[in-house]
């Protein structure tokens, strides 16, 4: 007896699998749907969110949220809302639960069909009832499970409420001959029961409870082939449940990617955008959960700011570049002026060593000015080509101190180098010095004429070698290594940020050099 006990209840159990997950994945329908806050507020996006959850779920008619006064604020069908179902005799029973609860058999407002209504009760936060989720299940699915589901031939298995009406059955004129006792109901767990049928034939049973005690299954056979062949296809329904978990994941699955996963993409893809700099791109959120609205706000909010932080940046160093480019237009001109006043000066002096000491001040000056000449001209207001600057102190220098020789030529072979202004002003310095030097002392009156070669190339290490050489007369660079031109040439090496250094032989030129590292404007 024992044995058969255990394939009868096991066999109750193993027949309401499929009709026990639809009632499970009802509930978990229910509980999911309650969580979302459109749906518990009855507020904009709640019909959406019901009708998306509708749509995942082939079994529910209808998903509702009730407020509490028993009327209809939610419905995945339209025609749902304003409804009362005050008159559900479970609807006095969800005032007082908080459990998910199964109806009897009711038939729609809304399709007319026969249904069972699950319902899972709301709380606000103090703890006041505020409604409920409802879910409208076809009976007619419950109904053609129970017609196919595969059973030990003869035997009868249903689906019943507490008062022994039969919902579901592969024979439902047997079932409810055998199942109308309610006795069996209120103590489940009893072994075994014995019915007899309207032909008179003797059944026996075993009862299982599902969903809470809300809904049972009963199983039976006929005494006559109770103890016959065991069950050929009982592996079926052992994966029947994973296919009713598979069902409902695909439920949870589609409301959770309608409400929160492509919202999270998008906004992803929003602060790429931003990353990116394109901050007039604005997120589109009028049908988000109303958090999602809230973070796009927030980062049109940043866009904003960062756009009228960037103008506000642009526009400050647009005045800055302005100012500076005004002072070197001003420095330079005031210059020219120095210049003009020591030209006037020399004009009216007699003595030749005071007229080639001014015309040696003016060649200094003047390549003060071409330097902050340059820095007003080109775009970058803080640094400039060294190549441009040096071939415009080749120039004006070779006018200023080699006009009256023919025979005296310069090349130039410079390669192309950003310095800062800062840096700029002591090379242009040592260029003059070391130039002007070449032009008065390499090839004195009577002496050949020849060449000088300014270069700027590469040295390594980021380096650059700056060199004025000429094929001169040269001269005992130990005895004038302390005159004023290789002293001032030494100074402007140390202003520069680099070493010097002045060879010379005499009949063998004069070659005057700095190695230095290109700076930067800060």
């Amino acid at each position: 007896m024992a044995d058969v006990q255990d394939r009868l209840v096991e066999t109750a159990a193993a027949a309401a699998t499929r009709e026990d997950n639809i009632f499970a994945s009802a509930e978990q329908i229910t509980r999911t749907l309650a969580a979302l806050p459109a749906v518990r507020s009855g507020s904009t996006g709640c019909d959406a969110d019901l009708a998306n959850a509708r749509g995942g779920s082939e079994f529910a008619i209808n998903i509702t949220r009730i407020d509490k006064t028993g009327h209809v604020i939610c419905s995945a069908i339209a025609s749902g809302i304003g409804l009362n179902v005050n008159s559900l005799p479970i609807w006095k029973t969800m005032q007082t639960g908080r459990d998910f609860r199964l109806s009897e058999e009711t038939t729609s407002q809304i399709s007319h069909l026969v249904v069972i209504v699950g319902m899972l009760p709301i709380y606000s936060r103090d703890g006041q009832f505020d409604g409920a989720v409802t879910v409208a299940l076809d009976v007619r699915w419950l109904e053609y499970m129970a017609r196919t589901r595969d059973l030990p031939h003869g035997s009868v298995a249903a689906i019943f409420d507490r008062d022994g009406k039969v919902i579901a059955s592969n024979n439902a004129k047997i079932a409810s001959a055998i199942f109308r006792d309610q006795h069996h109901i209120a103590n489940a767990q009893h072994p075994l029961y014995s019915g007899t049928d309207s032909s008179g034939h003797s059944w026996t049973f075993a009862v299982t409870p599902m969903l809470r005690k809300n809904i049972y299954a009963g199983f039976a056979m006929r005494d006559r082939s109770l103890f016959g062949a065991t069950y050929v296809h009982v592996g079926t329904d052992f994966i029947l449940p994973f296919l009713m978990l598979a069902l409902t994941w695909m439920a949870i699955w589609t409301v959770t990617e309608r409400q929160i996963t492509r919202w999270i993409i998008y906004l992803r893809r929003i602060s790429g955008a931003y990353r990116t700099g394109h901050y007039n791109v604005r997120p589109l959120l009028a049908d988000a959960p109303t958090e999602f609205r809230s973070l796009g706000e927030g980062l049109a909010e940043m866009a904003s700011s960062i756009q009228d932080r960037d103008r506000a940046l642009r526009e400050a160093v647009a005045q800055k570049s302005a100012i500076i480019r005004e002072i070197h237009h001003r420095v330079k001109n005031n210059l020219q002026v120095v210049m003009s006043l020591l030209s006037l000066q020399s004009n009216q002096l007699k003595d030749p060593l005071a007229q080639e000491a001014l015309r040696q001040a003016r060649a200094r000056i003047n390549a003060l000015a071409q330097v902050h000449r340059i820095l007003y001209e080109v775009e970058d207001k803080a640094t400039l080509d060294l190549k441009r600057m040096i071939e415009d102190m080749t120039t004006q220098t070779g006018e200023t101190f080699g006009g009256d020789r023919k025979d005296v030529s310069v090349a130039c072979k410079l390669s192309s180098v950003e310095v800062s202004g800062d840096q700029a002003v002591p090379l242009a310095l040592f260029t003059v010095e070391a130039l002007s030097n070449a032009f008065k002392h390499a090839y004195p009156a009577g002496h050949r004429g020849g060449t000088i070669h300014v270069t700027l190339t590469p040295a390594g290490n980021e380096r650059y070698r700056l060199a004025v050489e000429d094929d001169g007369a040269g001269f005992d660079c130990e005895a004038k290594n302390n005159s004023m031109g290789p002293r001032l040439m030494r100074t402007f090496a140390q202003q520069a940020g680099g070493e010097s250094s002045l060879r010379s032989a005499i009949d063998n030129g004069t070659t005057a050099e700095l190695v230095f590292t290109p700076k930067m404007a800060r």
